[in-house]
């Protein structure tokens, strides 16, 4: 009101009206521009100028006009406000303890591992898609759908055309439509052993190390993946997931470790991760086979394995056949009896084929030439290896009992028993 009296006061045609024929009011500081007009036509109307004589009443009616075209009276820029803090459950308690309240993760099933495979639930990103600032309208806040600085200079409040409005939101609808069309295809692994298992999968290269080196020719095979239980005092049966992971180039260098974690993805690229930290070089005949025959006991499990001729293949238990292609031998038998338990089994195997003796190093102990006898050469030897040192004149010295570990099953073959003898014996009952 009193923006309006100082305007009035310089309008010539008012310049005979006295102060006091004014009578100010207080409005309200909240009240819009709009608001503020009106109140004063209401208030022009209703009397608050009382004029001396009927002479004056053309004054009036020109200052009613003057205010209402060529006056404005703009709201308050200082506006106070009153601090509100709502509580709820929502504001209480972060996104992550809200979701695994939906998911039911807390409880006691859920700590001892008792929930549900067909009623879990999985967590949604409900901010996926979602651009703060954007709407129908098409206006661009700094700071939140808009850089807030262009050119060093703050970006005002501003408004899309039309056209640039509806191509937004077809991009947008367009993106979503893709989401929803990728999150109804299944994605397919990669079959290992078998159809339900994670046995013999694939997970690819291990992650680069903190210094930059890349590791792109390894690949990586799951080789068991169990869950196991930790009895706690405070959250009693906790349940976490441990897996074998084997890793290798295929030109010899290979290794295996163990990675645990709650969740199953976590020991995956924890168990890749710190095999390639542990590797073993595993020596090759003719990159294709081992240097001898190799018989092995570790643990409660026994392993057997045999030298091969090229284009034999792998025939070993699916686990051998894994971890020999990825150290690069393609022709051996193997065989494993006793205890199959998939860790010693692993430990086993790389500790005989580590572990095997080079022709090199035959020839250097023995101070003799090592010689090969193959079936296309007939009777024929080929020397293979030769000793680097002095060449021994006296000969191998024979054992009168050869300390050589007897296989049952090798000698009903060298026998030509197929069937053990006392299979068709009938005995009589008792």
């Amino acid at each position: 009101m009193a923006a309006a009296v100082r305007a009035a006061s310089r309008l010539p045609v008012l310049r005979g009206v006295p102060s006091g024929h004014f009578r100010s009011r207080q409005l309200s500081l909240n009240t819009s521009s709009a608001a503020s007009t009106l109140a004063l036509k209401t208030a022009l109307s209703s009397g608050p100028l009382s004029p001396r004589g009927a002479s004056d009443s053309r004054h009036f009616t020109s200052l009613s006009h003057a205010l209402q075209t060529q006056c404005c009276i703009a709201s308050p820029s200082i506006l106070t406000g009153q601090q509100y803090r709502p509580y709820s459950f929502f504001t209480k308690l972060t996104a992550d303890e809200l979701w695994k309240g939906v998911l039911a993760e807390t409880g006691a099933g859920g700590r001892k591992g008792r929930g549900k495979r067909s009623k879990k639930k999985r967590k949604k990103d409900l901010n996926r898609g979602q651009v703060i600032g954007e709407g129908h309208s098409g206006y661009l806040w700094p700071g939140l759908n808009v850089p807030l600085l262009k050119n060093g200079v703050v970006q005002p409040i501003s408004q899309r055309s039309k056209e640039e409005q509806e191509k937004v939101e077809a991009n947008l609808l367009q993106q979503r439509e893709e989401w929803d069309r990728k999150r109804k295809i299944k994605v397919k692994r990669e079959r290992g052993w078998s159809g339900n298992t994670w046995g013999g999968v694939s997970l690819g290269p291990p992650d680069p190390d903190p210094s930059g080196e890349t590791f792109e020719d390894f690949d990586t095979r799951i080789l068991e993946v169990r869950n196991v239980f930790n009895m706690t005092a405070k959250e009693g049966r906790k349940k976490s997931v441990r897996v074998l992971v084997a890793v290798g180039n295929g030109k010899g260098a290979a290794g295996f470790a163990i990675g645990k974690a709650t969740e199953r993805v976590d020991a995956f690229r924890k168990a890749k991760n710190k095999a390639v930290h542990y590797l073993h070089y595993i020596e090759r005949y003719e990159d294709h086979t081992i240097f001898h025959d190799i018989s092995l006991r570790f643990k409660r499990t026994h392993i057997k394995m045999k030298k091969q001729p090229r284009g034999y293949g792998l025939r070993c238990h699916r686990a051998i056949i894994t971890i020999c292609r990825l150290i690069g031998i393609k022709d051996m038998y193997a065989k494993v009896s006793g205890s199959v338990n998939m860790v010693n089994l692993t430990r086993g195997l790389f500790q005989g084929l580590s572990r095997q003796e080079t022709h090199q190093c035959l020839a250097d102990r023995k101070g003799l030439h090592v010689v090969e006898f193959r079936e296309e050469c007939g009777p024929l030897p080929i020397v293979v290896a030769s000793p680097q040192g002095a060449l021994r004149t006296d000969p191998e010295p024979e054992e009168e009992v050869p300390d050589v570990k007897l296989d049952w099953e090798e000698v009903q073959l060298a026998q030509g028993m197929k069937r053990s003898v006392w299979a068709g014996l009938k005995r009589a009952a008792t």
